[in-house]
C-alpha cells in the first residue's frame, strides 16, 4: 500500500457512541415529558427504534434516523452520535432500584406467583427509568435466580412481565394488582401522548 493511502486508513472502533446516545435520548425525552411513542412520532421513526436506542440494544445508527432525531431534539449530528456535548441536558434521573432486596424476594422465585410479583416490580422499575441491564445486574447481585433461565440479562428481565401479559391493558392490570398505582397512571398517560 502506498504511503498516500496508508495515512488515510479508516479509524478502528465505532464512531457512534450508542451508549451515550441512548442515555441522552432518554434524558431529553423524559425531561420534556414525552413517551417513546410520542418522540418516535415527532421524529418519524418506528417506536421500537427509540426503545432499542434507549436500551442500548441497537447495534448501529442509520444516518436518516440520526438526522431525524437531531432535528426533533435540536442537536447536531455530532451531538446525536455522542461525539459532542449537549448543553442543558437534564441530569440523569435518580436510580429507581432499591438497594436492599425486598423481603418477599428473599426466598427466590420458587413459583410463578413470586415471578409474577417480580414482573410487576420490574415493569415499575422500568417505568421509573431503570434500564433492563441495570435491573439484571441488581437481581444478580441479590442472588436471585431467574425463573426458568440460567442468568439475568435484558431478555430474562423483559420476560418477567411478558410471560404474564402481552398488551398495555395487561401491563396496567399487573401494575395495579401489586399496588403500583402511580406507575399504572404513568403507563396509561403514555397511551394518550
Amino acid at each position: 500500500m502506498s504511503q498516500r493511502y496508508s495515512a488515510m486508513r479508516a479509524p478502528t472502533g465505532p464512531l457512534v457512541d450508542l451508549a451515550a446516545l441512548g442515555d441522552r435520548l432518554r434524558r431529553w425525552r423524559v425531561g420534556r415529558g414525552y413517551s417513546q411513542a410520542a418522540l418516535a412520532r415527532r421524529a418519524g421513526v418506528d417506536p421500537m427504534v427509540v426503545s432499542r436506542l434507549e436500551q442500548q440494544q441497537k447495534p448501529r445508527l442509520e444516518v436518516e434516523t440520526a438526522a431525524r432525531l437531531a432535528r426533533v431534539c435540536g442537536w447536531s449530528l455530532d451531538q446525536v452520535c455522542g461525539l459532542a456535548p449537549v448543553p442543558a441536558l437534564p441530569a440523569p434521573p435518580a436510580l429507581p432500584l432499591p438497594t436492599d432486596m425486598p423481603d418477599w424476594l428473599a426466598g427466590g422465585l420458587p413459583t410463578s406467583t413470586e415471578d409474577r410479583q417480580l414482573g410487576a416490580h420490574v415493569l415499575a422499575w422500568q417505568l421509573r427509568g431503570a434500564p433492563p441491564i441495570q435491573i439484571a445486574v441488581q437481581l444478580t447481585a441479590w442472588g436471585v435466580r431467574p425463573f426458568g433461565a440460567r442468568r439475568w440479562n435484558r431478555e430474562t428481565v423483559q420476560a418477567c412481565y411478558w410471560r404474564y401479559t402481552h398488551s398495555k391493558a395487561g401491563r396496567l392490570a399487573l401494575l395495579r394488582e401489586y399496588g403500583f398505582a402511580a406507575e399504572a397512571r404513568q403507563l396509561a398517560a403514555q397511551r394518550e401522548r
